[in-house]
């Protein structure tokens, strides 16, 4: 489970749902994209699907980091804007089992909280990297004994790595 929070967006102004990446953004997508192509199979599958929020800021950051990730399917859901932990998790048990890895991209405090709740209890060196922060363009890589998506639960996964851009 690929776990990315959008890149740095434009201020808020009055449509939040179509603020664009900044220029820093875009330079943390880049970034993120380099570390997944030097990172490719070093972290288990990479991603074959990714399922991004519908805000601009968050399909942007999908789109440049989905080179990467060879012929991964970008899939966009409206779900995963303002969605809550619980939400994300809904959508991900819909994921076919057919597909080994998935990325999903969106919102904060939504991703953090929801890759906190996947790592359990006895990943205690993960926990406390992830409850340092999740800015944006973090990525964390959680690892899950889940053998069918539908399974999927919380406090049951361990923290493979978190990877976060440079400021």
């Amino acid at each position: 489970m690929w776990v990315l929070r959008h890149a740095k967006a434009a201020p808020h102004g009055p449509d939040d749902h179509g603020r664009p990446l900044a220029p820093k953004g875009r330079r943390q997508g880049v970034e993120l994209e380099r570390f997944l192509r030097e990172s490719a199979g070093e972290l288990g599958p990479l991603p074959r699907l990714v399922l991004s929020s519908s805000a601009l800021r968050a399909l942007e950051t999908a789109e440049l980091v989905l080179p990467a990730l060879g012929d991964a399917e970008l899939l966009v859901d409206r779900r995963l804007y303002e969605a809550d932990p619980d939400d994300v998790l809904a959508v991900l048990r819909e994921v076919p089992d057919d597909v080994s890895s998935v990325m999903v991209v969106g919102h904060n405090p939504t991703l953090h909280d929801f890759a906190l709740a996947l790592v359990g209890p006895d990943d205690e060196k993960g926990r406390h990297r992830l409850e340092e922060g999740f800015p944006t363009g973090a990525l964390a890589v959680v690892t899950s004994p889940a053998d069918r998506w539908a399974r999927l639960d919380s406090g049951e996964g361990a923290l493979l790595t978190l990877f976060t851009p440079g400021r």
